[in-house]
């Protein structure tokens, strides 16, 4: 295995008192060593050579990326500094055992390479290449897939292991806790292709994404409990990716469902893909009288490379006996069983469930209204998804949405989206109209007022803040130019559908212009 100097330099008995300088090559190109020969003999490109000061030579030919390892110190050592990385040690040591002490460097990372690969042809265990690197690399060690469950994890201190927030989850995931302080400390930089510094829960760690071809596979990461980090971590991070993304490629870490799976016939009917038999009996099979409720889950456009399969496997441990799959690329789709939870109970469940997805993770979430019957889930997720849009639009400020709460302006729109409003309205609503327009007293505000207050005179002057003699004045004009019976259950009912779409239609505008 090629080194670089600052591999080399770390490994060095600390009786030789070795100190590093001059230009360093961060690559692993560096050569076992070898004894300068003297003479005229150039310092060839990426070797490694050990010289006594005293046979140093005043000039000689210097290629790039050579290192030269020097017993004493001497005034012709500045020439070659400029040119390459020199490292000396103390006068009194001695070169042979020097010369011994660089081979079993090299040595031992000759047989870390060599135990990589065997582990790799072998069984290719993710967590076996954690362990054998723990030596290595000094520290914890552990690995995340592209979905950010855990492969294996080596040498967690006890002051780690008592920590729960960075142990994995019953599905393998980090855990939301640990996941939600490191979404509001860094932005996720699964697009860097080289070892990166971070600190995550107040932690400095090394951080390695791994990439077959384009596609990000996961990353491994060096947790700093023992020793502070170093420049030639990063090299060799990258050595054990490698061991680590060929263990990944040759077997598959994530066991697909197969046909029948209830997973996958609920995600047919969500995508309204013909069911086959099997899947029908699968849906059939799972209607037990249970009662479940639809959740579309959308990731903010602030972490668009968030895995999904994260989320997925988030909610599936938040919520117990949950079945989620992936939507869109862009959000998941979870069917929430919720037995016999009145409406405030499953609502709180739901909000504490989902609190560290629509907190710095910054999603929001769409509920349907429950229901007992599963073939039914497209249903239910058509309200999810416009619970979802009707949600993000009128309560940007909000991350929870239950359709319930929006089932009147969901109906009102679909009534504006449908049908001109202008052509649903009567005379009396027009005239209404026309007199607001040049009026400061609103007659539609008041009729609005007062149908959404039962009639009631005075629940409505209260609401306006006007007399009770001024609202039944003015509700007597009202009933005038509408012309119509407002004591009609269904007349009222017309004009509150009419009356409600044209308040959406108005807040809509108003979005539009914002």
């Amino acid at each position: 295995m090629h080194l670089n100097a600052d591999i080399v330099f770390d490994k060095l008995p600390a009786k030789l008192s070795a100190r590093i300088s001059g230009e360093k090559a961060l690559d692993l190109a560096l050569g076992r060593p070898r004894l300068y020969e003297g003479g005229d003999a150039p310092f060839e490109a990426n070797q490694l050579y050990l010289v006594d000061a005293n046979r140093l030579p005043q000039r000689a030919g210097v290629e790039k990326g050579c290192v030269i390892v020097c017993i004493g110190d001497s005034t012709l050592l500045e020439r070659y500094r400029k040119r390459c990385c020199v490292i000396t040690t103390s006068e009194d040591a001695d070169f042979y055992q020097t010369f011994n002490a660089l081979q079993q460097i090299f040595d031992f990372y000759d047989a870390w390479a060599d135990d990589l690969q065997g582990i790799v042809d072998g069984d290719a265990n993710v967590q076996h290449l954690l362990e054998r690197s723990e030596e290595v690399l000094g520290n914890p060690l552990y690995v995340i897939d592209e979905d950010f469950r855990t492969l294996g994890i080596a040498g967690i201190s006890a002051e780690l292991s008592a920590d729960p927030t960075l142990k994995p989850s019953d599905a393998g995931s980090l855990r939301l806790g640990a996941f939600d302080q490191f979404l509001e400390n860094h932005e996720l930089s699964m697009e860097e292709r080289e070892p990166i510094v971070i600190n995550i829960l107040d932690q400095t760690t090394l951080n390695y994404n791994l990439f077959d071809k384009e596609t990000y596979r996961g990353c491994v990461t060096i947790h700093y409990a023992f020793r502070t980090f170093r420049p030639s971590d990063k090299p060799l991070i990258k050595v054990l990716g490698r061991a680590v993304l060929s263990a990944i490629s040759k077997h598959s870490l994530r066991s697909p469902e197969g046909p029948g799976s209830l997973r996958q016939a609920l995600q047919g009917l969500v995508e309204e893909r013909p069911l086959d038999s099997i899947e029908r009996n699968v849906i059939l099979g799972a209607n037990k009288g249970e009662r479940y409720v639809c959740m579309r889950m959308k990731r903010s456009s602030r972490l668009e490379q968030l895995p999904l399969g994260y989320v997925r496997n988030a909610v599936e441990s938040a919520f117990p006996h949950s079945i989620v799959f992936e939507h869109r690329r862009n959000s998941i789709v979870a069917v929430l069983r919720i037995g016999n939870m009145d409406s405030g109970t499953y609502r709180q469940t739901i909000a504490d469930g989902v609190a560290p997805f629509v907190g710095s993770m910054e999603m929001k979430a769409g509920i349907s209204n429950p229901y007992d019957d599963l073939s039914s889930v497209r249903s239910l997720y058509l309200q999810a998804d416009a619970a979802l849009d009707m949600g993000s639009l009128f309560s940007p400020s909000d991350s929870l949405y239950f359709f319930g709460d929006y089932a009147l302006r969901e109906m009102a729109m679909d009534m504006t989206s449908v049908h001109q409003i202008d052509t649903l309205l009567d005379e009396g609503l027009k005239r209404l109209i026309e007199h607001d327009a040049s009026s400061s007293t609103s007659y539609v505000s008041t009729l609005r007022s007062f149908l959404d207050n039962e009639s009631s005179v005075a629940k409505t002057a209260a609401e306006l803040y006007v007399h009770r003699s001024t609202l039944m004045e003015r509700l007597s004009r009202i009933r005038r130019d509408l012309g119509i019976d407002l004591d009609d259950p269904d007349e009222r009912l017309r004009l509150q559908i009419l009356l409600k779409a044209m308040q959406v239609r108005e807040e809509l505008r108003e979005r539009g212009g914002e």
